[in-house]
């Protein structure tokens, strides 16, 4: 049962993440759709007197400010589930509480050396005309780079442990 219970808490942290990926991505491309042939003639004469370049900016910070709240309940969230699974995952060997312990890891990384520096950068940049400057657009990608690269570094760990918590159960 606790196996069990491992590979679920696993299996929903695997979920959350991905759906995670893709909540943040839709916010931004939301917004492009909104702005563009879809506009409402309602939003349009709300917005009327609005350049275009500021309805865009101001409608990706609010996707933005949805994302840094999103991802700010999510961290603690995450970090519950996993050490729910590691618990629950402790008695089945050294390689599930390795790959657990690895995920949980790199969300601490995320945490503490990532998240802070990418939402104050963010917020920094929200309202500066397009295209960035090199040196600030550079460290941004960097930062977000990082960041995504620790996400799929993350749900490999979970994919992993998920399947040697299951193959140790059903030996």
């Amino acid at each position: 049962m606790g196996r069990s219970l491992a590979v679920g808490f696993t299996g929903v942290w695997l979920g959350l993440l991905v759906a995670s990926w893709l909540i943040a991505s839709l916010n931004f491309r939301t917004v492009d759709r909104v702005l563009g042939p879809e506009l409402r003639p309602e939003a349009d004469a709300a917005l009327r007197g609005v350049t275009s370049s500021d309805r865009r900016m101001v409608l990706r910070h609010l996707g933005s400010e949805v994302n840094r709240a999103m991802f700010g309940l999510w961290g603690p969230a995450q970090l519950a589930l996993g050490l729910v699974a590691l618990g629950l995952a402790w008695r089945t060997g050294t390689l599930p509480r390795a790959l657990l312990g690895g995920a949980l890891a790199l969300l601490l990384i995320q945490a503490l050396a990532l998240g802070g520096a990418i939402v104050e950068l963010g917020r920094a940049l929200d309202f500066v005309p397009r295209p960035l400057p090199p040196d600030v657009a550079r460290r941004f990608g960097r930062l977000h780079a990082a960041y995504v690269g620790f996400d799929l570094l993350k749900a490999g760990l979970l994919v992993a442990a998920a399947w040697a918590v299951a193959r140790r159960a059903s030996a």
